[in-house]
């Protein structure tokens, strides 16, 4: 990939005698006549078709595959992305929004990791063509090859971000405010009957176990609709009325209206940022026209027309009263207006930001519009402008928002769902779940912060510690998990967030964890001063849910193990955390079993897992301070992300004695690797006592106090 990859490629893709090469390997055979190239940036290029006849459907045969391993990315119901494994062209769903392939010059069958391996990604993006009907699609494909599969996706978005224009790369976006700190989300807590007094239990629970969130979304069930949540009985679709909130949160106990309410809560329970839920048309049927309200909008009653490819795979049953009763869809002329009104009322709430839901219902309602395409960048250019205007920041959650249409239009929206809800009555689904927003944020990590959803039990907080994302939950008051909660959340409600989204190992990309019976999930990520590993046995009987019929079946005995290889290097950037003097060591140590060990980077040993069971592990560079004295700071050990309390390293060193200075953030049990046992130990210039184990190096003190930064000094 240019000056973005170790190689240089010289010679772009292309098509060579009716074969489309990459690197001198075809990739394509049988290409049709009719497939255009057109050269992009660093060695990537677009691929384009020509039809006979003019349609705002085309499909176009681009030839034969030959790829050794795949897997891509693809929408299973119009709302949701999961991963589809393979090694043919025909194990290539529809509605695919990501495509990684696996090639190797050498031709042999072993599809084992070698040195030959490079990997082609192909993107299905959106063309720009102002036509809704034509004959000729210049741009829909994306192709670019690296050797090594992360920096490929990312560099691929960032050369998309700069030819089309017409979205940003997450490093170029103002992150929400909420995604550094604990939150709790009322979905599975109340549904449909949220309200303030069910809200003010479940805060004054999490503050007696403490554990105060410090960000509150109150979600669906809190606006004026007809027919109201009392009256639908019979699941007819609903429609806004307008934009205050319901009888429920007016003149109650707790506050004449949401504005009290919304203040009372923040006063007494230290709440940083309050969320409302509200749907990207208003609700799930739209708008009411009939509103005096929503009049001043211009809306009407839109047809829904569901793709082809929305067709061949799970129909959500959502789509069946939207089918027979039309959305109430806002002129787009309007929504701007729309936004702002509705935003400004909230924000005189003290409403902080939105969780804006069932964003792909867009694409069903492109007609007489511009299509689609045209319709989601009004809409959502208004949303993103209207958030930050009146909301003051970009408190933004998309949500039921993974097609293409989003992603390559989000020019501020930063956070996004990643995966279909988080169902904790479903056990079946639990392995999906995590497997899911793993793969997927492969692809849109790059563009936002991948909401990983709510969780509970031990294998999903873990998952949520290494996912780079927001951390919260959705339990009824009474049953929350402050055991694992501890383990993610410190006093003072942030949270240890990586700084990536958290992906698959190098190794796991093109492996099924859910159906093959054998393989774990490894995920990883990469804090301030080191990198985290997370493995997880996510197998389980039955298939993936995307095939009509598909059944979930009861797990087999658990009892069987699943054993697997984790690797130093399995965090696949941690060179950029080292310094010039790291000589490829690493401290590796494990959360459950407490256990420290030290190896080479390339160095692997196994773990084995049971089903639903997951380690964690902190892997931290050994840096070396003179010729004998070796250290790397794991940080703070009860928390599934150690190293993310880890802010800062430096070293004073002289003739009489060496000084490491660790800053941290955070308090509880801190451990880090030594070498050689310390003379002293002092934590904000105060003495300290401190525990060394000479069998495995670990050194260990207890960090007192608020969770502000602290520096921690070892001399020898």
């Amino acid at each position: 990939m240019g000056s973005n990859e170790d190689v240089m490629i010289t010679v772009e893709p292309g098509v060579k005698g009716g074969s489309f090469m990459v690197r001198g390997t075809a990739v394509l055979t049988n290409v049709p006549a009719n497939i255009m190239v057109t050269p992009s940036t660093d060695g990537s290029v677009f691929v384009g078709a020509t039809a006979t006849s003019s349609s705002s459907h085309h499909v176009f045969n681009l030839g034969i595959l030959r790829v050794h391993r795949l897997v891509c990315l693809f929408r299973f119901k119009i709302w949701w992305m999961i991963p589809c494994f393979g090694a043919s062209g025909g194990d290539i769903p529809k509605e695919t929004q990501m495509l990684l392939l696996e090639i190797r010059n050498d031709q042999e069958t072993n599809i084992q990791e070698t040195d030959n391996n490079y990997y082609v990604l192909i993107l299905p993006v959106l063309d720009g063509d102002p036509d809704v009907q034509t004959t000729k699609i210049n741009e829909p494909v994306f192709v670019n090859s690296g050797n090594n599969p992360f920096k490929l996706i990312r560099n691929s978005i960032k050369i998309l971000e700069k030819h089309m224009g017409t979205f940003k790369h997450i490093d170029n976006k103002q992150k929400p405010e909420h995604v550094d700190w604990f939150g709790w989300n009322t979905w599975d807590a109340f549904y449909y009957n949220v309200g303030p007094q069910g809200i003010q239990d479940g805060l004054e629970n999490f503050s007696n176990g403490g554990c105060p969130p410090k960000f509150l979304t109150i979600d669906e069930g809190w606006q004026n609709i007809f027919p109201s949540y009392e009256e639908n009985t019979t699941g007819e679709l609903a429609r806004l009325l307008n934009f205050e909130e319901n009888a429920k949160f007016k003149g109650s106990s707790l506050g004449n209206n949401l504005r009290d309410f919304i203040k009372s809560i923040k006063q007494k329970y230290g709440l940083k940022y309050v969320y409302m839920w509200h749907a990207l048309v208003g609700y799930w049927g739209g708008v009411l026209p009939e509103s005096e309200m929503m009049k001043n909008y211009n809306p009407k009653i839109q047809p829904v027309v569901q793709s082809p490819g929305n067709l061949s795979h799970v129909v959500c049953s959502t789509l069946d009263n939207m089918q027979e009763m039309g959305i109430g869809l806002i002129d787009p002329s309007k929504i701007r207006n729309f936004y702002k009104d509705y935003h400004s009322y909230q924000a005189s709430c003290g409403v902080d930001g939105v969780k804006v839901d069932v964003q792909n219902v867009l694409e069903l309602l492109g007609a007489g519009y511009g299509g689609r395409v045209s319709l989601t960048r009004q809409y959502l250019g208004a949303l993103e402008d209207s958030v930050i205007e009146n909301l003051k920041a970009n408190n933004l959650i998309c949500s039921m928002s993974l097609n293409t249409d989003f992603l390559y239009s989000a020019k501020k929206a930063a956070a996004a769902r990643a995966t279909e809800d988080f169902m904790p009555n479903e056990p079946t689904f639990q392995t999906l779940h995590v497997a899911a927003a793993a793969f997927n944020s492969l692809l849109i990590g790059e563009i936002v912060v991948p909401d990983w959803d709510m969780f509970y039990v031990e294998f999903h907080g873990a998952a949520r510690a290494l996912s780079g994302s927001a951390v919260y939950v959705s339990d009824k008051p009474g049953s929350h998990g402050f055991d694992i909660i501890k383990k993610l959340v410190l006093p003072d409600g942030s949270i240890l967030r990586a700084r990536y989204a958290g992906r698959p190992t190098r190794d796991c990309l093109f492996n099924d964890p859910v159906t093959d019976g054998k393989s774990l999930l490894k995920i990883w990520n990469l804090n301030k001063l080191s990198g985290v590993i997370g493995v997880f046995n996510c197998q389980r009987a039955g298939i993936w849910p995307p095939v009509k019929g598909s059944i979930y079946k009861p797990v087999p005995g658990s009892g069987t193990l699943i054993t697997g290889s984790v690797s130093a290097g399995d965090v696949d950037a941690l060179e950029e955390v080292v310094g010039g003097n790291w000589r490829g060591h690493c401290a590796v140590y494990a959360y459950l079993s407490g256990s420290l060990k030290t190896m080479l980077k390339d160095a692997k040993f196994e773990v084995a897992l049971e089903h639903l069971k997951c380690e964690v592990f902190t892997v931290s560079p050994i840096m070396a301070f003179g010729e004998d004295l070796r250290f790397a700071p794991i940080g703070l050990l009860d928390m599934y992300n150690s190293g993310g309390a880890l802010e800062a390293i430096n070293s004073e060193n002289n003739l009489s004695e060496c000084k490491i200075m660790v800053t941290i953030r955070g308090c509880g049990r801190f451990g880090t690797y030594s070498n050689m046992k310390p003379k002293s130990c002092t934590v904000n210039m105060k003495d300290e006592k401190f525990i060394y184990n000479p069998r495995d190096g670990l050194v260990t003190l207890e960090i007192q106090g608020a969770c502000n930064s602290k520096e921690i000094v070892f001399v020898y």
